[in-house]
């Protein structure tokens, strides 16, 4: 099998994302070094991070592609993420991902995370 260059991987892992297989999803991530950024969650491993991301899978309807940047092992993705909630919600994301040797190394996500603080933000606090 040939090796795969960094947007393939990275087309792979949000396949993996979009179908709910997080067992898959986790396969393209680098065992040692994977880091997560963004303005709701923080990961620095591979486990860590499918762990939170998989309970998205409930809301998560589909990932709209619109547009990809590749420089190298860097791969940016211009991103819509349609969660369902009571009703569908599209959020606009940039994803920055890094790949060395063939997994992802890294992964940073911008997006307006006001509607998902206010989601998970309890009472009182």
């Amino acid at each position: 099998m040939p090796d795969l260059t960094p947007q393939q991987i990275i087309d792979a892992y949000l396949e993996a994302i979009e179908a709910r297989d997080f067992e898959r999803a986790r396969r393209h991530l680098d065992d040692r070094h994977f880091q997560y950024r963004s303005p709701v969650l923080n990961s620095d491993g591979a486990d860590e991070f499918i762990a939170n991301i998989s309970h998205i899978g409930a809301i998560l309807a589909r990932i709209e592609r619109r547009h990809i940047f590749v420089d190298g092992a860097d791969v940016c993705h211009v991103l819509r993420f349609i969660t369902s909630w009571s009703t569908a919600t599209a959020t606009d994301v940039v994803q920055w991902s890094k790949v060395k040797d063939g997994k992802i190394r890294s992964i940073e996500t911008f997006f307006d995370a006001r509607v998902y603080r206010e989601m998970f933000t309890l009472e009182g606090e």
